[in-house]
């Protein structure tokens, strides 16, 4: 089912996803109260034709087009999300349960997966799974995040922790705030030698040029990252990271304000990411002196890692250990999440090993135990 239109000499010039939600607000009932935002998804999904092809949301109009909006995707983007449920053998992934009580759990999330949906996503995410196992959520008013606490991007993996009640979530939300969660990551990245430990503190604001995406910038809101160096070659990096704050990609940004890209984040670092993977692949060695072919000078390590990489769904990026007082029990609690295969299997090529003891390993100032 389709409506169809098109657009008179007066859009000459004006942008697609403007005019769309002029024509369409004005005009069709379905569309009432639609936002360009929501338009902006319509376009990506392909659910807008002009003159029978997918236009780019930015696309300038000439005047004299034909839309053609397919209805039906529009009814799904715009479906209540939060009434949404999946049978598990329709999710395309599974969720290893690290440490669970009657007032908590904590998962290690796979990279490549969203924490919970947004109105308009079509694919199942961490709560929909756990929905679908019948996990007891924590009922927290907002209907498409029961049970979170905290979120991990989409191409980090690693460690969550998930309220089953409302008191255990304003518990644990408090302690979040309040610092008394330690979080500790993992990463591998390309770029230069780095101190063998120190403390980066950045204030973080939303990037003006691409909105979904971060920088360090004055007006932000403030952060502090503490990391260590495990291991370095002439090719890459291996990481412990220990976030004080928790902002928004603050561990990729803070590494991005020290010319370092995690391996797999192409927001962050597709320049080094692009020329990594020419390298594994067999091309021209473009770092310093050489350095990349210094470091793994040989065939069949350069395939193992390009194998890795290539298997990895998102970033190398790993929420490692987390450690808090249990707040219902007020025990202690120290967990770790074993690393994805793909992550192992890069660490392999360098006989790199993840951290038993990762506390013991940076001293934050300030502060005891």
């Amino acid at each position: 089912m389709s409506c169809e239109f098109s657009f008179g000499p007066e859009y000459k010039g004006v942008r697609v996803d403007i005019a769309l939600t002029e024509m369409l607000t004005d005009e069709h009932a379905d569309f009432a109260g639609a936002s360009r935002t929501q338009l902006h998804k319509l376009i990506a999904v392909q659910g807008v034709l002009i003159n029978g092809k997918p236009p780019k949301k930015n696309m300038m109009l000439r005047g004299g087009e034909t839309a053609t909006v397919l209805l039906d995707v529009w009814k799904e983007l715009t479906r209540d999300r939060a009434e949404m449920r999946f049978k598990l053998e329709d999710i395309p992934f599974t969720l290893d349960t690290i440490y669970e009580d009657e007032y908590l759990l904590a998962i290690n999330k796979p990279a490549g997966v969203t924490v919970h949906p947004v109105q308009g996503m079509p694919e199942p995410t961490i709560v929909d799974y756990l929905r679908a196992k019948a996990v007891e959520l924590a009922q927290t008013g907002e209907a498409l995040k029961p049970g979170i606490v905290h979120r991990l991007d989409k191409g980090t993996s690693g460690l969550m922790l998930i309220a089953k009640d409302i008191q255990t979530h304003q518990l644990l939300q408090a302690a979040f705030e309040q610092r008394r969660v330690r979080k500790h990551y993992l990463a591998v990245t390309i770029g230069p030698e780095l101190l063998e430990q120190g403390r980066w503190e950045y204030m973080l604001a939303r990037n003006p040029h691409h909105r979904e995406l971060f920088m360090a910038a004055p007006e932000g809101r403030h952060s502090l990252t503490y990391y260590k160096m495990l291991a370095a070659n002439g090719l890459c990096n291996f990481l412990l990271l220990r976030i004080i704050t928790g902002r928004t990609h603050q561990i990729r940004v803070h590494l991005k304000e020290n010319k370092h890209s995690i391996i797999g984040d192409d927001d962050y670092g597709k320049g080094a990411n692009q020329e990594l993977a020419k390298f594994l692949g067999g091309g021209m060695d473009e770092s310093l002196h050489k350095a990349w072919s210094e470091a793994l000078p040989e065939s069949d390590a350069r395939m193992r890692m390009r194998g890795a990489v290539d298997a990895s769904p998102g970033m190398f990026l790993h929420a490692y250990a987390i450690s808090f007082v249990h707040p219902r029990t007020n025990e202690a609690v120290s967990l770790k999440a074993p690393l994805p295969d793909y992550f192992s299997s890069l660490c392999g090529v360098f006989d790199w090993e993840a951290p038993q003891h990762p506390e013991s390993l940076l001293h934050i100032e300030g502060e005891n135990g």
